[in-house]
């Protein structure tokens, strides 16, 4: 069914009216270039012909280079998966001179929600990537820096016994920073001469924002746990890795940051 209702969209977009109006529709021409910009880093790309080419950007894996290989009649496709798990499939079609250069896909209604439950497992709450990301920081003292990279904790709270956390990213360096997936762990507040003491991994429920920061720009990162409670002299740590370099970062949460979490009723 899904099929058939693709083949029916595709037939109406390649149509004098579908050309006009429908706002899925991707121009492109063999003369000039568009670039495509998504939330996060891309890690598949597919073509439904040869008459076009698509490149992913080099040290900007969160932007698509397209353009046609020759002049062509009948619409085609292009799909591309983010490593968020969010899919953009696109209605691609030839003008000479297209409209628009430069798409920009980091709309609202392209954005993953978060969704959190109620005792009853139904669902209780919902909030999408732009909503968290645009709230206003609430916490200053949780942070960590180096190489020209800002790393801050703007923002924790709670919502159905599940822990959201909002950290943003700004890269005053000169190079782009490319971040590989953090991982996160419950450990002793102090080390020892063997290690720690104690060390629980921790898992996210859901993760987004991952993906390529350019020089002078700010990044911002959602994740959200199940309920964790911190006992005394232990902490939650943020270990961030740079994909291909050695710009790496540890972010730490004390008990009564993540204990005394705001809560949102």
């Amino acid at each position: 069914m899904r099929r058939l209702l693709f083949t029916l969209a595709l037939g109406w977009a390649c149509s004098g009216i579908g050309l006009a109006q429908t706002p899925d529709t991707l121009f492109i021409s063999t003369s000039q270039v568009v670039h495509l910009r998504f939330a996060s880093e891309l890690k598949y790309v597919n073509l439904g012909s040869r008459d076009i080419v698509a490149k992913i950007v080099d040290g900007s894996k969160d932007f698509v280079a397209v353009k046609a290989r020759e002049a062509f009649g009948e619409c085609t496709s292009m799909s591309c998966l983010e490593t968020s798990g969010a899919m953009h499939t696109f209605i691609v079609a030839y003008r000479e001179h297209p409209s628009r250069l430069e798409i920009d896909t980091r709309s609202t209604q392209s954005l993953p929600s978060f969704s959190t439950s109620n005792a009853d497992g139904g669902p209780s709450a919902s909030f999408n990537f732009e909503e968290i990301s645009n709230m206003k920081q609430e916490l200053y003292h949780i942070g960590t820096r180096g190489y020209g990279i800002d790393i801050l904790c703007e923002n924790i709270f709670v919502k159905d016994d599940v822990l959201f956390l909002l950290i943003s990213l700004k890269n005053g360096s000169a190079v782009s920073y490319e971040l590989s997936a953090p991982r996160f762990a419950v450990e002793s507040k102090r080390r020892t001469k063997r290690g720690l003491q104690y060390e629980k991994a921790v898992f996210p429920k859901q993760s987004y924002g991952l993906g390529v920061v350019q020089p002078e720009d700010v990044g911002k990162l959602v994740f959200t746990f199940d309920k964790i409670a911190l006992t005394r002299g232990q902490v939650f740590r943020v270990y961030f890795y740079e994909k291909g370099g050695a710009r790496n970062f540890v972010l730490t949460l004390s008990a009564g940051d993540v204990n005394g979490a705001r809560r949102l009723n």
